[in-house]
């Protein structure tokens, strides 16, 4: 079995039309993406934001404003979406958080349990969980988020789900540590 095969695509994260080729750069994408919200979290995480949801509202924009003003209104309604969709992924990055945290539990959990009811609760609590402290501990929950996209990339890569989430674990744990000991050093620089 190759990587990004179909086999490889199914019951992840990854849809089965993204196998082959356009799979393979779609997890190469993630995991620069979970590696970087494990280790410059804080860092990362609005400017992420900014853009995710930014390329959404472009595109929203520049679908509306095409059908009601043609090519203008498509260039105009994709910079004004992509401004808008920015400003509002990063005002409701707190929510974000929380579904991230949600979804990618929710997925882990179901690879473990195997229990379609205890995914759900599973990411029911964790979305609240990311919700409620996603300000208060940052870089925690971007290195979980990380370390959760880490474990889904590893499965496409076809590691065993017990060896991919002991990477994930000591991956994120060290991407915490690493952002928490940025932190300290740099209130320990305003404090003095």
């Amino acid at each position: 079995m190759a990587l990004g095969t179909q086999e490889l695509a199914t019951g992840s994260i990854f849809p089965h039309a993204l196998s082959g080729l356009g799979g393979l750069v779609f997890t190469v994408v993630l995991l620069v993406v979970s590696l970087g919200l494990m280790f410059a979290g804080r860092s990362l995480i609005k400017g992420l934001s900014f853009l995710v949801v930014g390329l959404a509202g472009a595109a929203f924009g520049l679908a509306a404003g095409g059908l009601l003003l043609g090519l203008i209104g498509a260039a105009i309604g994709g910079v004004v979406g992509f401004i808008v969709g920015g400003l509002i992924g990063v005002t409701l990055l707190n929510v974000g958080m929380g579904l991230a945290l949600g979804y990618f539990g929710f997925l882990a959990t179901r690879d473990f349990s195997h229990s379609f009811l205890v995914a759900v609760a599973a990411g029911i609590v964790l979305f609240f969980v990311g919700v409620a402290i996603s300000n208060k501990l940052m870089e925690l929950v971007t290195a979980v988020i990380g370390g959760v996209i880490l474990y889904e990339v590893l499965l496409f890569f076809a590691l065993a789900p017990l060896y991919a989430a002991l990477a994930s674990v000591v991956l994120a744990a060290a991407g915490f540590y690493a952002q928490e000991t940025k932190r300290r050093r740099g209130e320990h620089w305003r404090q003095t």
